[in-house]
């Protein structure tokens, strides 16, 4: 089960520096959530139907089919339904806090990253009156917030990313993909955010979740997955096991070799998330802006579903 949302104690200073940086993140994300990111999100992601709303006049240009023959009658002229959407969505940020996401090779983190794409994610669905809620994961459920409404609950969230952490290093996408499909009794949107690094993707649960929900995956990348650089002889850490090997990146079969199982694990991946019917989008925190391919994913799916 996800453990209490209430979290560890902290002392002043560390409190006050928490929120210090989750008013930074809030104030990035709030400059790329503009209108038209705000109705890319509206246009991506549907309501559950339209509602009657009320009837009017008959108007040229108005569809036959709508017409309301019982106020028609009262009223002895066309009358016709209007309808609105029924919005009342619920996103939720299934965050991965492992040991690998506190790692980053270009003065940023990948759980930095992950924070401002949870933000602009959460702040587009706020705009639009959707809840959010939050589950963190590593090879267990850590921490679980139920979805809600307000700018209140979206800094919560904020907080909650850049502060829950996981006792256990490892990661494992099963049980949050479990607590996902558990919290989410109607459709809802799914977005999974981790590197992905060491994790298998459990398809069939996946594409079960993918059958009921709209479920996106973010992965957050560091140019080290791609590349390893030439400074001679260096001890690597594995953040999420603790063990350290001693490598010779002067070598150059090392590095090739590095890239070559690294292009092998990512076309895995790439085709276990095709396999289970997850949209994919790729954040690096090497990238100047590391948010626009999320931005572009959400407009991109926007004109789709237009």
């Amino acid at each position: 089960m996800p453990r209490a949302t209430a979290g560890t104690p902290v002392d002043d200073a560390e409190l006050r520096s928490l929120l210090k940086r989750v008013r930074q993140v809030e104030l990035r994300a709030r400059k790329r959530v503009s209108a038209s990111t705000s109705g890319a999100w509206h246009s991506r992601f549907k309501g559950r139907g339209m509602a009657f709303s009320e009837s009017r006049a008959f108007a040229d240009g108005d569809d036959p089919r709508h017409v309301d023959w019982l106020a028609t009658a009262r009223n002895g002229d066309l009358f016709v339904k209007q309808f609105v959407e029924e919005r009342e969505l619920t996103l939720l940020l299934v965050l991965d806090v492992s040991g690998s996401m506190i790692t980053g090779s270009r003065g940023r983190l990948r759980r930095a990253l992950a924070a401002e794409v949870a933000a602009v994610l959460a702040l587009s669905a706020s705009r639009n009156q959707d809840k959010v809620g939050l589950v963190a994961f590593t090879d267990r459920a850590e921490r679980l917030v139920r979805p809600a409404k307000g700018k209140a609950h979206v800094l919560r969230i904020i907080r909650d990313v850049l502060a829950v952490g996981g006792e256990a290093r490892s990661t494992s996408l099963l049980p949050a993909l479990e607590t996902a499909q558990h919290l989410c009794r109607q459709r809802a949107i799914v977005v999974i955010v981790s590197d992905l690094i060491g994790v298998t993707i459990p398809v069939e649960r996946a594409r079960a979740l993918a059958l009921r929900h709209d479920v996106a995956v973010v992965e957050v990348r560091d140019p080290l997955d791609d590349e390893l650089p030439d400074v001679g002889v260096v001890g690597l850490v594995d953040a999420e096991t603790g063990r350290e090997t001693l490598v010779d990146t002067a070598d150059a079969r090392v590095r090739a070799d590095w890239v070559a199982r690294g292009r092998a694990a990512r076309d895995a991946r790439r085709a276990a998330l095709k396999a289970a019917g997850l949209e994919h989008v790729v954040v690096d925190v090497g990238d100047d802006d590391a948010i626009l391919p999320l931005l572009r994913f959400l407009r991109r799916s926007a004109r789709r579903a237009a």
